[in-house]
């Protein structure tokens, strides 16, 4: 295989690895920006960081650190926006963990919705102030996802911008 094969291998290879990317945006099993982020790495090396250099590779970390970083204080913002108290918050936590090791990333969802619930239930002594708490973190994670999708697209959209430079 001569340099110029080995360069298509790659480059396609990294196209695969973003594609990934996107769909674990789209359904968060995968850790999509981080993917994205690789496949741009991947490319930016294949091609000897001619295009695509540590600027743009820097720019690319920073907004996967921000999409990643926006599922957790976002869900635990609108957890908080819904009246939850931090025990709820580190009930929910510890309920996320232990389903996400058992059950994978549904299981952690909704460990955390169930942890949040029960605390406040507790807490609050009803069940609707515990449902509000509950929902708050849900709704904070649906936006937290719409953030992630759009960051990675973001993202994907730099990639081409400076691969085609």
């Amino acid at each position: 295989m001569d340099t110029l094969d080995g360069w298509l291998v790659m480059q396609w290879l990294a196209y695969v690895v973003m594609g990934i990317g996107i769909l674990g945006a789209i359904l968060p099993v995968l850790p999509g920006p981080i993917l994205i982020w690789l496949g741009a790495l991947l490319w930016a090396w294949a091609d000897h960081f001619d295009r695509i250099g540590w600027p743009t590779l820097t720019v690319l970390a920073l907004l996967t650190i921000v999409s990643g970083g926006s599922e957790i204080w976002m869900s635990a913002l609108g957890a908080r926006k819904g009246g939850a108290s931090w025990q709820g918050l580190l009930a929910g936590i510890a309920l996320g963990i232990t389903g996400f090791i058992f059950f994978s990333l549904p299981g952690g969802i909704i460990g955390v919705a169930l942890g949040i619930l029960g605390v406040e239930t507790w807490r609050a002594g009803g069940l609707k102030p515990a449902l509000k708490s509950s929902g708050g973190f849900l709704l904070g994670y649906l936006l937290s996802a719409s953030v992630q999708v759009s960051l990675s697209l973001f993202m994907v959209a730099i990639f081409v911008w400076q691969a085609k430079g």
